[in-house]
C-alpha cells in the first residue's frame, strides 16, 4: 500500500523534464493487457505512473490498475487503496472525485464496513451538489445505510430531497419508491399513499416499479383490515410485479 501512495504523491508533486521515459512502459502495458498478461500489464502501468508524473494518460493507467485489481484479482483491499490514491490525484475535478468516492462506498459495503461506506457516500454527495445524477445516486445509497442504522429522520430527509433533485424519470421514480417504502416501515400510511400516488402519476416510470409501489399500498390496506381493497390491488399487479409467486402467496393468505 505505501507504494501506491508513493505513486500518487509522485503524480501530485513530481515535475516533468520534457522526456517521456514511461511511454514505452505504457505501450507495453496496453499490449499485455489486451493479450491477457495482467501481471505484466499491472507492472507496466505502475512504472508509467512513477515515471510520468505529468503524463496525459495517467487516468487510463489508474483505471487499468483498478480494473485488474477489482475484476481480475478480485482484490478489494488493493482496489480501495487504488481509489484512495486516485482521489489524492484527481480530487480537484469534482465529477471525478464524486465518482471515486461513490465507488469507494460500494467497495466498503462489500467489505462489510458500513461506516466507511457511509463516510464515502456522504463525501460523494458533497462533491456532487451541482451534478444532479451523481447527487441522486449517492442519496439513494445513503438512505439505505441510514435505514439500516434506524436513522429514519435522515432517511426521510434524504429521500425527500432526492425526489425533488432528480432530473430524470428513472431516478425520480426510484426516490419516490424508496420514500414510500421507508414511510411504510414506520407505519406513516398517509405519507406512503402520497409518495406512491406521485410514483403512479409519473410518466415514463417503469411498470415494474409502479407495481412495487402498489404492493406497498396493498400492505397499507391490509394493515387497516381492508382486505378486499388489498386483494384488489394485488390482483391488479399479478402480471407486472417482479416476483409473481409473492403475489400468489399474499392472495392465498388474504383468503
Amino acid at each position: 500500500m505505501p507504494a501506491l501512495f508513493l505513486i500518487a504523491l509522485l503524480g501530485l508533486f513530481g515535475c516533468g523534464n520534457g522526456a517521456s521515459p514511461g511511454e514505452q512502459d505504457l505501450k507495453n502495458a496496453r499490449k499485455s493487457f489486451d493479450n491477457g498478461f495482467f501481471l505484466e500489464a499491472e507492472a507496466g502501468y505502475e512504472r508509467y505512473l512513477q515515471l510520468e508524473p505529468q503524463g496525459k494518460h495517467r487516468k487510463e493507467a489508474w483505471s487499468r490498475l483498478l480494473d485488474i485489481a477489482l475484476n481480475i484479482k478480485a482484490d478489494l483491499d488493493r482496489s480501495v487503496a487504488l481509489l484512495e490514491a486516485m482521489y489524492l490525484e484527481q480530487g480537484a475535478d469534482k465529477a471525478e472525485a464524486s465518482d471515486i468516492m461513490y465507488r469507494l462506498g460500494e467497495l466498503y459495503q462489500q467489505l462489510g464496513k458500513p461506516e466507511k461506506a457511509l463516510e464515502s457516500y456522504e463525501k460523494s454527495l458533497r462533491l456532487s451538489q451541482n451534478l444532479p445524477e451523481r447527487k441522486v445516486r449517492a442519496q439513494l445509497q445513503l438512505a439505505r445505510l441510514y435505514r439500516l442504522r434506524g436513522s429514519y429522520d435522515l432517511v426521510l430527509e434524504t429521500l425527500d430531497d432526492c425526489s425533488r433533485s432528480a432530473t430524470n424519470t428513472k431516478q425520480k421514480a426510484r426516490c419516490l419508491y424508496e420514500l414510500a417504502q421507508s414511510y411504510s416501515f414506520i407505519n406513516s400510511w398517509a405519507q406512503v399513499k402520497k409518495a406512491v400516488n406521485q410514483l403512479l402519476a409519473l410518466e415514463g416510470a417503469s411498470e415494474e416499479l409502479k407495481a412495487m409501489g402498489i404492493f406497498i399500498l396493498a400492505d397499507m390496506y391490509e394493515h387497516d383490515h381492508n382486505y378486499e381493497k388489498a386483494r384488489e390491488l394485488l390482483l391488479s399487479i399479478r402480471d407486472t410485479y417482479p416476483n409473481p409467486l409473492v403475489i400468489e402467496t399474499r392472495l392465498d393468505n388474504l383468503k
